[in-house]
């Protein structure tokens, strides 16, 4: 009963904190499109585009490597072990991919792409972003549900509103943009450090802190290409929009894309905080039929909202697009009805990898996100070319609809009875009300 009441608790206060935090990401969206061109809200969304490409690319396969192990060796009291794995790892990898980056600068500035001073604070967003991550993990793998909503809350918030004061004090450009956001990221990750949780190790043998390392390396190894596949699904559209079509629309695609996607991922990333952590508990105490019941109720959840969510911007586009963005922007408000069904489909997809996730088959994982970013690539440039931005969301739709279906064929093994069919029928009939 205990535990049925936390869960409730901590879901009640992760809900409340996700959707205000959803509503500060969408309130920056309204604040720059009414503020900022599109051609420069286009420039600044391909900026932040590279600093996820690199930070997914070196945390995220460390910190899926984090989440799994941390439920196992918290039962024996070695729950800060893990955590110090994962920041050696990572220091690792950063000093690994130190030369890329420097390539990156010396080309950058060669040609002219960005200013030093644009250089420098992107550099800075990407050092703290990976500390961001890290901590944000860790909160995740303990069940610190209320710091992860406030540390996301004060971000969502504080870098949009930030970001305008610096620049109704000194001009509206690109700088000013990225100095905002840094100054709020590298604020709000000082003040969480202290708020952090600490944990003291159990003495455990050497032999066994080495494997450990061995394990969160060949748990990570399969993963390492999932920041440039996934950088590639989820953002490559709007960097073939760029060099297709023009800055512009690049601009107006991603207010659009932001419109749709942040509410859906806030709501599919709210729904993981909640299910994943007792799921990945459960399975690690050998409770099947528990971990079951967490899958069903996770599957069920975030059917339900995705169905909810495509209906109205079937209805309410334009109304949505409207109230949250600027005038200029409004044109491609049809845009959004397809963004929607197609995140929709991601964050379904995103059970089943976590399902493969906890069964440790990193490798169906690697072969998920490279049919996903293959299909991406292909499918987003054969229609932005025939479609422009319209063949941009139909694309997308299409490629997050096969990635669905491949990872929930990879998680079958693992999955209920039943389940499998049941996802596929409600994957119709978000697809027969779409088409309706």
């Amino acid at each position: 009963m205990r535990k049925s009441r936390s869960l409730l608790s901590d879901g009640i206060w992760l809900s409340g904190l996700q959707i205000f935090a959803a509503l500060g990401q969408l309130a920056g969206i309204r604040l720059f499109t009414g503020l900022l061109s599109p051609s420069i809200f286009g420039q600044f969304s391909l900026l932040m585009g590279l600093v996820t490409l690199v930070c997914a690319a070196i945390v995220n396969p460390t910190m899926q490597a984090l989440l799994r192990y941390y439920p196992e060796y918290a039962l024996q009291g070695q729950g800060a072990r893990v955590k110090a794995a994962g920041a050696r790892q990572l220091i690792k990898l950063m000093c690994w991919l130190l030369p890329f980056g420097i390539v990156g600068i010396v080309v950058s500035q060669a040609y002219g792409w960005s200013s030093e001073r644009e250089m420098f604070l992107l550099i800075g967003l990407v050092v703290v972003e990976i500390l961001r991550m890290q901590s944000m993990a860790v909160l995740n793998a303990i069940k610190a549900h209320r710091l992860y909503g406030v540390w996301a809350v004060a971000e969502a918030w504080g870098r949009p509103l930030v970001a305008w004061g610096v620049m109704a004090l000194l001009g509206i450009n690109l700088t000013c943009i990225l100095a905002g956001y840094l100054l709020v990221s590298l604020s709000t990750w000082f003040v969480m450090q202290r708020c952090m949780p600490s944990e003291k190790n159990v003495p455990l043998p050497l032999a066994q802190d080495t494997a450990l390392g061995i394990r969160f390396w060949r748990y990570t190894l399969p993963l390492l290409p999932l920041g440039l596949l996934g950088w590639a699904s989820g953002m490559a559209d709007r960097f073939m929009i760029g060099v297709m079509l023009s800055p512009a629309d690049v601009g107006l695609y991603v207010a659009m894309y932001g419109l749709a996607s942040r509410p859906i991922l806030m709501f599919g990333n709210l729904v993981e905080n909640l299910m994943r952590p007792p799921y990945q508990s459960a399975l690690s105490q050998g409770d099947g039929v528990r971990g079951n019941a967490y899958l069903r109720q996770w599957m069920l959840l975030v059917i339900s909202g995705s169905l909810f969510a495509l209906v109205l911007a079937c209805i309410g586009h334009h109304w949505l697009a409207g109230l949250m963005l600027g005038e200029s922007y409004r044109q491609v408000s049809d845009l959004l009805p397809w963004l929607v069904a197609g995140y929709g489909l991601l964050i379904l997809s995103h059970v089943a990898n976590r399902v493969c996730y906890a069964n440790e088959a990193t490798r169906s994982i690697f072969l998920i996100e490279t049919t996903g970013a293959v299909l991406a690539i292909v499918l987003g440039f054969i229609l932005i070319k025939w479609g422009g931005l319209r063949g941009a969301a139909q694309a997308m739709l299409l490629y997050y609809g096969a990635q669905l279906v491949i990872s929930m064929l990879f998680a079958r093994p693992w999955l209920p009875k039943g389940i499998f069919s049941g996802s596929a029928k409600s994957v119709h009939k978000i697809f027969s009300l779409f088409v309706s």
